[in-house]
C-alpha cells in the first residue's frame, strides 16, 4: 500500500496549503516501541486491551501506523477471524495529535486493508461511535460477535461487564444473524448464560 500523506494544512507565510508532515504506512518491526508507548495510557483508562511487546511483534503485520518525524503518533490493527470477518483493534492517537484527521486516515488505511484482502466486514468494540459511524459503522448486538472475541476480552478487567459497544461495517450484503463462522461450526456465545445474573447493556 502506498503511504498516505497527512491532512492538508494552510501555510503561516505563503497563504497556500501544504501536507502536514506525517504518512501513514504498514508498521515495521522498529515502530513496535512506539505502538505500546501509544497503547499503555488507553489501558490504564479500560479504553484498550493491554498488549505485551512479544502479541505486538508477532501482530506486526496487522498494524498501520501515522508516522511524524520519525515518531509513530498513531496505530491502528485490522485482526482477521474468519473468511469473512474481520476486526478494528488497538486504534490510538497521541492525544498532541487529536482533531488532525490521523485516526481516520488509520482507519481508511485498515478498512481498505480489508477490501484488499478480500474479507466481507469488519467490527469493532469501541466507546468511540460517533468515530465509526463516520467510517460507515453500524451498531450490532455484542451477543453476535464470535467466540474468539471473548477469549481476548477476558483479559480486561471489566469482562464479562463490558459497556463496549459492538459496530460492524459490511463491505457486501449479508444475512441477519451471528457474525463469523457458519452453524455448523459453532463460535458464538451467549454472555447472559454464561455468567449467571449478567444483563448486557444494549446499546
Amino acid at each position: 500500500m502506498t503511504a498516505a500523506t497527512g491532512k492538508i494544512q494552510p501555510s503561516a507565510h505563503m497563504g497556500s496549503v501544504e501536507p502536514a508532515p506525517w504518512c501513514i504506512r504498514p508498521a515495521e518491526v522498529g515502530d513496535i516501541q512506539g505502538i505500546k508507548a501509544l497503547i499503555d495510557p488507553h489501558v490504564e483508562t479500560g479504553i484498550m486491551l493491554p498488549k505485551t511487546l512479544t502479541q505486538l511483534y508477532e501482530s506486526v503485520r496487522d498494524f498501520q501506523v501515522c508516522v511524524e518525524d520519525q515518531r509513530v503518533i498513531g496505530a491502528g490493527a485490522l485482526h482477521v477471524l474468519w473468511e469473512d470477518l474481520a476486526e478494528i483493534r488497538s486504534l490510538g492517537v497521541h492525544p498532541d495529535c487529536h482533531g488532525q484527521g490521523v485516526g481516520k486516515a488509520i482507519g481508511k488505511a485498515l478498512l481498505e486493508d480489508a477490501a484488499r484482502l478480500g474479507v466481507g466486514r469488519v467490527f469493532a468494540l469501541t466507546y468511540a461511535t460517533q468515530f465509526f459511524q463516520s467510517l460507515g459503522f453500524r451498531v450490532i448486538d455484542k451477543n453476535l460477535l464470535p467466540r474468539k472475541v471473548w477469549s481476548d476480552c477476558v483479559n480486561c478487567h471489566k469482562f464479562p461487564l463490558c459497556d463496549e459497544v459492538a459496530m460492524i461495517k459490511d463491505f457486501r450484503p449479508f444475512p441477519d444473524g451471528p457474525v463469523g463462522p457458519p452453524p455448523d461450526l459453532p463460535q458464538v456465545i451467549d454472555l447472559e448464560r454464561l455468567v449467571p445474573g449478567l444483563r448486557i447493556m444494549k446499546p
